[in-house]
């Protein structure tokens, strides 16, 4: 695969270029759907339902949970150290898993594909702290997934032990090949990441750009037609836990930004 990599410490402002249509949080009482208009309008959640089994849910204006809520809403206590109004992916270590996976998750998942092989570009970016880490220090807080069951993470961006990491898989069903984009990211500290994929007849190329703590770094993977060809891809956010143990741990991720385009 080829790879371009730059990292350097500009300063965050000028990363954090606000696009069009951008969701921020205003107010702790307001369900995540009400501060962050985007979520009903092109996510659906992959959460627990009351039985606490995985279930994947229209997201409503209203639609609020133990796993899914904003910080400082209602009898929830209040973060000081994150934005009030945030979103909240709360994923216990060890709960039920989605169809071909072993790990619990509460995550969104984009309603809008896109195929390798067809012209687009496609953006998602947003603001993102690791609240609370699970017993084996590792969260995927966004992707790029396929439909096609089975070894279809083309993209994953975890932070891992206080490092950014992206794992990628450049032909669908490949083993994962890791690449720490940042390091010495604590909890609670923000990351700001953008996932830019492009399309061309040919094949696609996706640039991955994360900062944290004044210092930044950006990758570019490609991957030729014929490596995700007719499979459908979309985007991911939020808490994908990878503990898979009911060890008493738990994950939670906050947003306090979240931005997708299409074109």
């Amino acid at each position: 695969m080829k790879r371009k990599t730059v990292s350097y410490g500009l300063p965050v402002s000028l990363f954090l270029a606000a696009l069009s249509g951008s969701a921020w949080a205003e107010s702790g009482q307001n369900a995540p759907g009400e501060n962050y208009p985007v979520l009903t309008k092109d996510y659906l959640l992959q959460s627990f339902d009351g039985s606490e089994k995985p279930n994947e849910v229209t997201i409503t204006s209203g639609l609020h949970n133990r796993y899914f809520y904003s910080n400082c809403s209602g009898d929830k206590s209040c973060d000081s150290a994150i934005p009030a109004g945030a979103m909240v992916f709360k994923a216990p270590s060890g709960f039920g898993s989605t169809p071909h996976s072993e790990f619990p998750r509460v995550e969104l998942r984009a309603t809008h594909n896109f195929v390798n092989g067809s012209e687009f570009d496609n953006e998602q970016r947003g603001s993102v702290y690791i609240v609370k880490n699970p017993s084996t220090r590792s969260i995927i807080f966004a992707q790029i997934h396929g439909d096609k069951p089975g070894g279809s993470e083309m993209l994953k961006l975890r932070w891992e032990d206080g490092a950014i990491v992206a794992g990628v898989k450049e032909h669908y069903g490949d083993p994962e090949k890791r690449t720490t984009l940042l390091s010495g990211v604590g909890l609670k500290e923000k990351i700001d990441y953008s996932i830019k994929a492009k399309g061309t007849e040919s094949g696609m190329k996706v640039t991955v750009e994360a900062s944290a703590g004044g210092k930044k770094a950006s990758q570019t993977f490609d991957y030729p037609k014929q490596s995700w060809e007719g499979i459908q891809l979309y985007f991911k956010a939020g808490n994908y836990n990878q503990d898979k143990n009911k060890d008493g741990s738990e994950a939670v991720v906050a947003y306090s930004k979240l931005d997708v385009r299409y074109k």
